[in-house]
């Protein structure tokens, strides 16, 4: 048979070709597309794997009672520093696993690599929950930090609301006599369409 008419024949097969149809094995080719899942998204993880969604919920709710957060950044934030600290425990306990093979048979590179493998995906997960949470307490920081200047724009009988990624905490500690909390609070009124109101009114139409 030619190259050419091989082809045609794997095309019209691949037509009758549907996949599994039962449910045990649409649940088997999902989870053989996932693989071990450690590089895999939550939705497509816990699609296929209901035992890692259940554990993945424990996890998470014993973390939320440590981390607190508060807002839509926060829980955002939060939730990629929970998934890939659950990720480095499933990476440790395939190591393991991977190891104890190994050490069965020492003579067998697909252990030892696959070994290799779940270390290096272990520390990706590390140095993503490093990252997420040091996010995540910068973002709580500044959340204090505006308590601070919300407070002070009270004070002036206003009411403003800022964004949540200004980074106060960090031009609090810049110069405190230069961003002090009520010199922050002036600016960000200042930012205000009242305040812009006033600044472009002329002294001729200015209230006697």
């Amino acid at each position: 048979m030619s190259s050419q008419a091989k082809q045609d024949a794997n095309r019209a097969n691949a037509q009758h070709s549907t996949g599994p149809t039962s449910p045990a094995g649409k649940a088997t080719s999902s989870r053989n597309a996932v693989g071990h899942g450690l590089s895999a998204q939550p939705n497509i993880l816990f699609a296929s794997d209901t035992e890692a969604q259940n554990n993945f919920a424990q996890h998470i709710q014993k973390l939320r009672k440590d981390c607190l957060p508060v807002g839509t950044l926060e829980e955002e934030t939060f939730r990629r520093y929970a998934f890939a600290t659950f990720q480095i425990n499933r990476a440790q306990a395939l190591e393991l696993q991977a190891q104890d093979r190994w050490t069965n048979e020492p003579n067998n590179d697909k252990w030892f690599s696959q070994m290799e493998r779940f270390i290096k995906l272990g520390a990706l997960q590390e140095r993503r929950a490093d990252k997420a949470l040091n996010e995540l307490r910068k973002l709580q920081r500044d959340r204090f930090a505006a308590l601070e200047v919300q407070g002070e724009i009270y004070a002036y009988g206003k009411e403003l609301t800022f964004s949540k990624v200004l980074p106060i905490a960090d031009l609090r500690t810049q110069d405190l006599y230069k961003t002090s909390a009520g010199l922050i609070a002036l600016s960000l009124l200042a930012t205000t369409e009242e305040a812009k109101q006033i600044a472009q009114t002329k002294p001729s139409d200015a209230p006697q």
